[in-house]
């Protein structure tokens, strides 16, 4: 929910941003859009494709070895250019596989999706199952792939957010240490959940070669609770020393307190846009928290949603409300 609120607050403000539903085994944030893509979404091909296409090709190319240390120079260079021909083939297919959200942002704003894959006919799950991460990257050069995947995004779009599955696990590490500048780490306020994200920290900050900025968020924050939550999130923050990194004292701490996203009870029952279900202005809402967080996110260049039309707003989330109850 915090990815597709800041996807929209960054294209409102005319930037070009592609969301990537990368929880590739319970993909869903196409939910928060469906109202404004076309209905046959789970047609569309997607991550899991593109991974799987390419596997085929470089099995059947009979690409070399990962392991070149045996082979001549020459014969090094011919089998890393072969390499980099069949990985940019692919980068560039991607682009095909992106649908565009029907709004009209301002000053050639735009949010574009690409899916976790095409989800008919059961094979999604076949594909899925069939992937072997280690061998991607060991025999079939995983890492220059998801290389050449981080340029191409950074050329193609002014943001790319990726939505990530919880947890350790070789599909978290791609979007936790392979592909991020920055890592939004969210968490609720249950001491499992809070030490869970402190780990995910912890191994980002100790296991990359790349400034990755990592921003914790604590999210569902009840404030019906208040003795409870504000002693809750003063004993997590502790779980995630100096972090946000480069920030005095008073500054962490304003960070705390205005990006921990509210529980709102009338957001259980479809998935809705605080964009549209919150009255601008409010600073106990969640668009001011996912307003905090983009500020954070994008270093000050973007910190707020534009003004929108009422009646706009207003009649996009009754639009939304009657497409999450099937109308």
């Amino acid at each position: 929910m915090a990815l597709a609120n800041v996807a929209w607050i960054l294209a409102a403000n005319g930037h070009r941003v592609l969301v990537a539903d990368w929880d590739l085994e319970a993909p869903d944030l196409y939910k928060f859009f469906q109202p404004f893509v076309d209905a046959s979404i789970g047609n569309a091909p997607g991550i899991v494709d593109i991974i799987r296409r390419y596997e085929w090709s470089a099995v059947e190319a009979g690409i070399p070895p990962y392991d070149l240390e045996s082979e001549s120079a020459d014969s090094r260079q011919a089998a890393l250019q072969t390499v980099a021909a069949l990985v940019n083939e692919h980068i560039e297919r991607i682009r095909h596989h992106v649908l565009s959200l029907n709004w009209q942002f301002p000053r050639g704003g735009a949010v574009d999706y690409l899916s976790a894959g095409k989800q008919v006919n059961g094979d999604y799950q076949t594909i899925l199952s069939a992937l072997n991460w280690d061998n991607f990257y060991d025999n079939l050069y995983g890492a220059q792939f998801f290389d050449a995947l981080r340029i191409y995004f950074k050329r193609e779009w002014d943001y790319v957010l990726i939505d990530s599955r919880a947890g350790l696990s070789d599909i978290a590490d791609i979007c936790t240490i392979h592909l991020p500048d920055v890592v939004v780490n969210c968490f609720t306020l249950s001491p499992p959940a809070v030490d869970g994200a402190a780990r995910i920290a912890q191994m980002i900050q100790n296991h990359t070669h790349r400034d990755i900025r990592v921003l914790p968020v604590p999210t569902r924050i009840d404030d019906s609770e208040k003795g409870k939550s504000g002693t809750s999130l003063t004993s997590a923050a502790r779980k995630f020393p100096e972090l946000p990194e480069g920030m005095e004292e008073e500054e962490r701490r304003d960070y705390w307190a205005s990006v921990a996203v509210p529980y709102r009870r009338a957001y259980s029952y479809e998935e809705m846009l605080a964009v549209f279900g919150d009255s601008p202005g409010s600073r106990t809402s969640l668009l001011y928290s996912f307003e905090r967080l983009t500020g954070y996110i994008t270093n000050g260049a973007v910190t707020g949603l534009p003004p929108m039309d009422e009646k706009l707003r207003l009649k996009t989330k009754l639009l939304v409300t009657e497409s999450g109850h099937g109308a």
